[in-house]
């Protein structure tokens, strides 16, 4: 199996665009709209209601991602993606902060786009607690070896410990706008500059090919 670790924030959003903003009295229509082409997610509910499941944002903030995903995402850097996933066969793990919203969400989200059915999971925990058991003995353990690497990024461990614990996945590519480098390089596609572009899109087809996994933990 192939698989696509996605960040979001600097790869299918540009840092710099906020186009939601200038649509917020748009929003609950627009997801009225969403209920009745994509059933079964309940977007209404999720700018409307007070409390939502799985997440501690109010209201408001729920608009604001929503508005991000249908305003702000690159529809350009979507395509490329989609291009890899469709023509490789490959799915998406969602490495990104974005996972906080819980999985329900994220699938929501994904769904804008056609690209659910390559949701295949996210990293464990959530960003801001503590790592799980397994991420953090993956961390520590690279953590004593990256005096040999350029670059270290501990998101790139919890990648590791994803692909540890699913040895069904024997290729690979994490796309970032953090320099994740050791231990996942020559699987890495770095957006520094922006996100997936012609030249990432092409680096990322070459990469996803590699099969030389599974990938267990030394």
């Amino acid at each position: 199996m192939k698989a696509i670790f996605l960040d979001i924030d600097g790869v299918i959003q540009p840092l710099w665009q906020q186009k939601r903003f200038k649509h917020m009295d748009e929003i609950e229509e627009m997801a009225k709209e969403l209920d009745v082409k994509i059933p079964g997610h309940s977007y209404l509910d999720y700018v409307t209601k007070e409390k939502y499941p799985e997440s501690k944002q109010d209201s408001y903030s729920r608009k604001c991602n929503l508005g991000a995903v249908c305003f702000d995402w690159s529809q350009k850097a979507i395509d490329y993606l989609k291009d890899i996933l469709e023509k490789h066969n490959a799915m998406i793990v969602i490495s990104s902060d974005w996972r906080d919203f819980g999985e329900r969400t994220v699938r929501a989200f994904l769904a804008i786009y056609d690209l659910e059915k390559y949701f295949y999971g996210m990293l464990e925990g959530i960003s801001y607690n503590p790592p799980t058991e397994r991420q953090k003995k993956a961390r520590d353990y690279f953590q004593s070896i990256k005096e040999r690497a350029d670059s270290y990024d501990e998101r790139s461990a919890y990648i590791r410990d994803y692909l540890d614990a699913h040895p069904e996945i024997t290729a690979y590519v994490a796309v970032d706008d953090r320099e994740l480098g050791f231990p996942v390089a020559g699987h890495f596609v770095y957006c520094d500059d922006g996100v997936i572009d012609e030249r990432k899109y092409l680096l990322m087809k070459d990469l996803i090919d590699i099969q030389d996994g599974p990938y267990p933990l030394e």
